[in-house]
């Protein structure tokens, strides 16, 4: 006889089931015929610092994108939207709440504050303990650095029946890192040491006042074989089980910097780009910004009121993050309609270029760091490298980048320079066209110029956007670069899109109409390579960072060389 636990009776039941026409399984309760679907809560143990993973600067390990979208969204989409959440919090927990109830204000989540989240005796097994009073029914616990993409048996998620913990293959030379797991259909016992089946952070819990009993009354003691890694654990739980099934998934960890790196080839379609010190978040109809620097976020959110009207309405939702609301429609990047290419150009003049300042010795001092200043102080740890000392690059001799970038005319470009209202990275991903309503949308605008929030030099956004049309930022994730080495030379290849091809076209012809001058267009967007390589120093392996970093050498040379740059 099946049994479980009738949130409605209040007490253990016998099950009923109902095979449906779309070979579903319905389970009842057989003393009130109530609906045992979903019949467990959902606790994700978030507490810990997640100290083994700085992929991202100060971003909770909760909210480490995957895809563009957080671990925990992640695991939470493998639930029915009517399973309860409860949530262990601790370190830095306002990130993931702020995170939530912007993303998810539709769950029925509760957090639990963890009170002793790093010190001694703290560990998962405090943590979920912390949660008992919330769990006071069958419950699946997992660690948020827990990712699942298969199950042998998916039912897990839609009902709880028995008692199971989860269980992945792992290899044996790496498995001194995990608990592993010994027995055939149900778990003999835990143990550290060398295996080859680990226990991966998630289970599932019916009998769940025996869990508790043994999760309470096992404390820690050097004796235990659990101790090993001085913490509290949650496999004291699991000794006054029976029958523990073993569940096999696929699985994902996010809980280091290396498996991390692992997890993201797997997920790989992210849609932008993140750097090592923000991140951005697709999911639900939202977007989520994230970064390190928390007075970058409010000034950014500041200088939405300059924009007004170009940007979407956005929301402070935490010290380092803001959301809006998703927008529908082509990135600039995607669109072909030349027609289109050219109205944006003449929008930029209409509405962002048309607010011009008087040049003052502040606006100049800004134009200096922003060109010089910032590049320099970026470049520094790849000066005298061995991709710095790479001779020749696609058959065109190149100087060291100390060499290169005292070769430029600094002075022409702060002389040229045009104080205006700015974007700031005004590049086709980050213009948004709705055809429906025939306009532009600006998205992902710098925060400041040097030290001036409003005011902006015309050619640092022309410059950007020149940058842009040469590498695409899709074709970028799609993996459409490549670079090799041999010996002193290199030879760097990518793939262009023809439509931004055409747009360079029309945006000279723009520029000549509207007297930019283009020679200073073409040298910006050639330094802002060689500025930003340096941010992508953990992305594709640090792969793109380096590529940036020679194709910004090889296009300044030819162009201190007044060689044909397109």
């Amino acid at each position: 006889m099946r049994t479980t636990f009738c949130n409605n009776c209040n007490e253990t039941t016998r099950i009923i089931t109902d095979h449906g026409s779309n070979n579903s399984t319905l389970y009842i309760c057989s003393e009130c015929d109530k609906e045992l679907n979903n019949n467990f809560k959902f606790c994700i143990l978030a507490a810990g610092k997640g100290t083994r993973n700085k992929s991202v600067k100060g971003l909770h390990k909760a909210l480490l994108p995957l895809e563009n979208k957080a671990a925990i969204s992640h695991i939470i989409e493998n639930l029915n939207e009517s399973v309860e959440i409860v949530i262990a919090t601790g370190y830095n927990d306002n990130q993931i709440i702020s995170y939530m109830d912007a993303v998810h204000p539709d769950r029925k989540v509760t957090y639990i504050k963890v009170d002793n989240y790093d010190g001694p005796g703290s560990g998962p097994g405090y943590s979920l303990l912390q949660c008992k009073d919330e769990l006071q029914c069958p419950f699946i616990f997992t660690s948020v650095d827990t990712i699942l993409t298969e199950c042998e048996d998916p039912s897990v998620f839609t009902f709880l029946g028995n008692d199971w913990i989860g269980v992945a293959d792992v290899d044996i030379d790496e498995s001194l890192s995990y608990c592993l797991v010994s027995g055939g259909e149900y778990l003999k016992h835990l143990y550290f040491g060398k295996g080859n089946k680990a226990f991966i952070g998630i289970a599932g819990i019916s009998d769940f006042n025996l869990f508790w009993n043994g999760l309470e009354t096992k404390k820690k003691n050097k004796k235990n074989q659990y101790d090993d890694l001085h913490e509290y654990n949650v496999m004291h739980g699991f000794e006054d089980l029976n029958m523990v099934k073993l569940m096999n998934f696929t699985w994902y960890d996010t809980g280091n910097s290396i498996s991390y790196a692992r997890t993201k080839k797997v997920f790989n379609k992210d849609i932008v780009a993140n750097k090592n010190d923000e991140a951005i978040f697709i999911d639900k109809n939202k977007v989520v910004k994230y970064f390190y620097s928390s007075s970058k976020s409010k000034t950014r959110v500041k200088r939405a009121e300059y924009l007004k009207g170009n940007v979407p309405e956005i929301k402070e939702i935490h010290d380092n993050m803001y959301s809006y609301d998703y927008i529908d429609g082509d990135l600039l990047s995607n669109v072909c309609d030349e027609k289109v290419l050219n109205k944006f150009l003449y929008f930029c003049n209409d509405n962002l270029f048309n607010v011009r300042f008087d040049k003052s010795e502040s606006f100049k001092k800004d134009c200096v760091f922003m060109y010089e200043t910032k590049t320099k102080e970026r470049i520094k740890p790849l000066i005298g490298s061995d991709l710095d000392n790479i001779k020749t690059i696609n058959g065109v001799d190149v100087d060291p980048i100390n060499t290169l970038l005292d070769k430029v005319n600094w002075g022409g470009i702060y002389n040229m320079s045009i104080p205006s209202n700015f974007h700031g990275d005004l590049q086709p991903e980050n213009i948004i066209y709705s055809k429906n309503e025939e306009r532009f949308i600006l998205i992902d605008w710098r925060e400041t110029f040097g030290d001036n929030e409003q005011v902006g030099d015309i050619y640092y956004d022309l410059g950007k956007l020149y940058h842009a049309l040469l590498i695409n930022g899709q074709d970028i994730l799609k993996r459409y670069y490549n670079y090799r080495i041999n010996g002193d030379s290199a030879i760097i290849q990518f793939h262009s899109k023809s439509n931004l091809m055409y747009f360079i076209g029309i945006f000279k012809e723009f520029c000549y109409n509207n007297n930019y001058n283009w020679d200073n267009i073409e040298l910006l967007g050639i330094l802002q390579y060689i500025g930003i390589c340096s941010l992508y120093k953990h992305f594709h392996e640090g792969r793109y960072g380096d590529f940036l970093f020679l194709y910004g050498k090889y296009l300044l040379t030819k162009k201190l060389n007044n060689e044909r740059i397109n």
